[in-house]
């Protein structure tokens, strides 16, 4: 009975250390991020990026946050599925390369745009990821990039398309 019980404890032991490698808990967490998008919910999206997230565009959480949401009332159905083309660790740090491909109901222009711009990317997204602490789940996002996509946002701020549609 003792060796039946410590081998399943071995097995449990083995379990937990296999599924916090960084390489699952980083895809996990990849694939949470993208339901989030295609879900539309700030609050799932929000939990997965870091407080001291920047890109190019100087983007804090919220602003991508709002970016996102704001993506994504383009579409009545989101579709997001992700192509993984690259996976490097390098200590504490993550980064997945991703080409992202977009489906749905479009509802307008705005949707249609996205769509065709998204999709019409010929590199593939870099997310990268970073250890916050020594748990395993502590894993979040501090950037996202894209070299296909411009450097100016034209007078975009984030949560334009909102307000825009709140005033119509």
């Amino acid at each position: 009975m003792v060796l039946v019980t410590m081998a399943a404890m071995a097995g449990i032991i083995g379990w937990v250390v296999f599924e916090s490698t960084p390489s699952r808990v980083v895809r996990k967490k990849q694939a949470a991020f993208l339901q989030g998008v295609e879900r539309r919910s700030g609050s799932r999206v929000s939990r997965l990026v870091a407080e001291d997230y920047g890109d190019r565009w100087k983007f804090s959480r919220n602003d991508l946050v709002e970016t996102l949401l704001d993506g994504g009332h383009q579409f009545i159905a989101l579709v997001v599925k992700g192509e993984e083309s690259g996976f490097d660790q390098s200590g504490k740090t993550v980064t997945i390369e991703m080409k992202l491909v977009l489906s749905g109901k479009p509802l307008g222009i705005f949707g249609n745009e996205i769509t065709r711009r998204i999709n019409s990317l010929k590199e593939p997204f870099t997310f990268t990821w970073e250890k916050k602490s020594f748990l395993p789940s502590s894993w979040r996002l501090i950037k996202i990039d894209n070299p296909g996509l411009p450097v100016h946002l034209y007078g975009y701020k984030p949560g334009l398309l909102q307000r825009m549609k709140e005033n119509f």
